[in-house]
């Protein structure tokens, strides 16, 4: 929920300096989308595996006015089998009619940043519709669920690649084919600057010229790779020093 925030905020500020126009973005890429059956921050682990991500990033893009919903396509990229398999999986569900419900706790009791609180209470509302949620167990006190269904065309525009990013890309992409928007969020902290500067060059060989790389971390830059860092946005996530993200920048030059 956090960096899914922030990505929302950097879309914005990203269109509000008139880098993205109305319904820009079509083909969208998501590097490690990430598989949860708990609140890593705050340790809820009472509603079933989920994927968020792409999700978050569908329904901003369409709240924005980025993108429209039915030319929008998602690719993910992992080498999970389990990641991959999660989403293939809904996939076919969702060729058969059936929605993917996602649950959204927050702890009422936690100092969210008011603006967190609105990016939570209307989560989802550009691609499905209010659901039951599950009931937090009594023992966590305030914690609030909302859950959202997910409409089976969103699922279908999200497909799932096995893909490592430091050694691989899709090619050959024609112009349509390569991507407008890339993610990278809590994934190429983890990797060493050589292994950073692989990834750049294989991203920046599959993003349109113009597209976006959207990460919360910096990334080395090679002058030979066809991609620069072109600004950036800071987002608190609560009144703590320590509780906020800067999401970079990164843009295709040529």
């Amino acid at each position: 929920m956090y960096v899914d925030y922030a990505i929302e905020a950097a879309l914005a500020a990203i269109k509000s300096h008139g880098m993205l126009g109305a319904a820009s973005v079509r083909r969208v890429a998501i590097i490690g989308p990430g598989l949860d059956f708990t609140d890593k921050r705050e340790g809820y682990d009472f509603y079933p595996q989920q994927t968020t991500q792409a999700f978050a990033v569908i329904d901003s893009l369409i709240r924005l006015g980025l993108a429209k919903v039915d030319d929008l396509r998602i690719t993910t990229f992992d080498l999970s089998p389990r990641i991959n398999q999660h989403l293939a999986g809904a996939r076919e569900r969702a060729r058969a009619g059936s929605a993917y419900v996602l649950q959204l706790p927050r702890d009422a009791a936690s100092t969210w940043n008011p603006n967190l609180v609105t990016y939570w209470q209307r989560f989802g509302d550009r691609i499905g519709e209010e659901a039951k949620a599950i009931a937090a167990p009594p023992s966590l006190g305030s914690v609030q669920v909302r859950a959202v269904s997910v409409r089976p065309a969103v699922v279908t525009s999200i497909t799932p690649q096995d893909l490592n990013i430091v050694l691989q890309r899709l090619e050959p992409l024609g112009g349509e084919e390569r991507f407008d928007l890339c993610i990278a969020t809590n994934i190429l902290v983890y990797y060493a600057v050589f292994e950073q500067s692989l990834a750049l060059a294989n991203i920046a060989k599959m993003l349109r010229p113009g597209g976006f790389l959207l990460a919360n971390n910096p990334i080395f830059e090679l002058p030979s790779t066809a991609i620069g860092s072109v600004g950036y946005t800071d987002v608190r996530y609560s009144d703590q020093v320590s509780s906020g993200d800067r999401l970079f920048w990164y843009m295709r030059l040529n």
